[in-house]
């Protein structure tokens, strides 16, 4: 087998996947700038077809690569040092698994977590923009049921739907994580890489349980109090950030705080590139008040996805681009505006848990 050919087939094995990798030649050169021939062989032993962070042993990988026991061992460790394969003590044997990382649960995003500037990290960042073009964000992420939804800021959902629906609001989510971890964003955090930084804060991208304890263990990430998490996350949604996170309802893995300016998601709905409901779930949309509103225009300014403009000094809303965040309520001087439910989705819901979610993702990809 040529080293071409190699490659070749890992990136088809990282197609398979459920969050996947959808194969282009800028994949391929990601793999090959990261990866040598033998850490190829060994990524290969690895089941493709399971859903994030559900990985084998050592002892399963070995019965399908001729490798020595020791050899192997080091090559796991170090991939996983290195933020390359996903790691974790199964509870029941004691043993560490290993799993390949998936899209938005490791890839790219070990590239950038820690924030570094490195001429590694800048050559990534050219590639991973370059790989990541409109048509394969939406080959990856536009999946049934979709993978992740945005929040309103908390304060701007009425308590009567935060008691019903607390699995809507960010604070809760953030309670019923058992560990957090904070670290870079690796979209703003990937633009600065390349000279377009933003002014929006850095280090708010929180990861809960499985994926929190993993970065924080190699060093990719911080581990922080719930306190300090619910802290962060009321800082990002003064700054007029929007609250990304899993479309399931238990073991929430992560939370973004994503801006128009650089993020994958919300970036290509503010400029229109993909349909808003083909990449985000978003249950929530925004009401204007028209008795309350005097056409002061700041709503518009501070909306991150452009969905707002002026007709006859009255704020209006485009529906199919306003995406419920409700960062614009506190730039509102009459309380002219209101996040509600939407009509057409309000007997829709995220899925029952994290793995129900991915079962479904994965299954779909058939």
């Amino acid at each position: 087998m040529t080293t071409q050919d190699i490659y070749e087939q890992l990136m088809m094995h990282l197609s398979s996947m459920g969050m996947m990798c959808p194969p282009r030649e800028d994949l391929l050169i990601i793999l090959k700038s990261n990866l040598t021939e033998e850490e190829v062989k060994v990524v290969l032993a690895i089941p493709s077809r399971t859903i994030p962070f559900q990985g084998i042993s050592i002892n399963q990988i070995s019965k399908s690569i001729e490798i020595p026991m020791e050899r192997l061992k080091e090559i796991l460790e170090n991939l996983t040092n290195r933020g390359l394969l996903f790691s974790y003590r199964d509870k029941n044997t004691g043993e560490i698994n290993y799993a390949l990382q998936q899209s938005a649960f490791g890839f790219p995003q070990v590239f950038f977590w820690k924030g570094e500037d490195s001429p590694h990290s800048r050559k990534m960042a050219k590639q991973v923009l370059k790989y990541y073009n409109t048509e394969v964000t939406k080959e990856s992420y536009s999946t049934e049921p979709i993978p992740f939804r945005f929040i309103p800021v908390d304060e701007t959902i009425e308590l009567d739907t935060q008691a019903i629906l607390p699995y809507q609001v960010m604070k809760e989510i953030i309670k019923k994580a058992k560990v957090v971890a904070v670290a870079h964003c690796i979209c703003r955090q990937s633009m600065k890489l390349i000279g377009r930084e933003c002014e929006h804060p850095m280090e708010v991208c929180m990861k809960f349980n499985d994926l929190a304890r993993y970065i924080i263990d190699n060093g990719f990430a911080r581990e922080v109090s719930v306190e300090e998490a619910l802290e962060i996350s009321r800082k990002a949604s003064e700054a007029g950030l929007v609250h990304f996170t899993d479309n399931a309802i238990d073991n929430v893995q992560q939370n973004c705080n994503c801006c128009g300016c650089s993020c994958w998601n919300l970036g290509r709905i503010r400029r229109r590139l993909i349909p808003r409901d083909e990449i985000i779930a978003t249950y929530f949309i925004r009401e204007t008040l028209n008795d309350k509103c005097v056409g002061c225009g700041n709503c518009i300014e501070i909306c991150p996805a452009d969905a707002v403009n002026l007709e006859n000094d009255i704020a209006v809303i485009d529906n199919n681009w306003c995406i419920g965040c409700g960062v614009c309520i506190s730039k509102c001087p009459n309380d002219a505006i209101k996040i509600v439910l939407r009509e057409d989705l309000k007997n829709k819901m995220p899925e029952k848990d994290f793995q129900i979610l991915h079962e479904k993702i994965l299954k779909s990809r058939n």
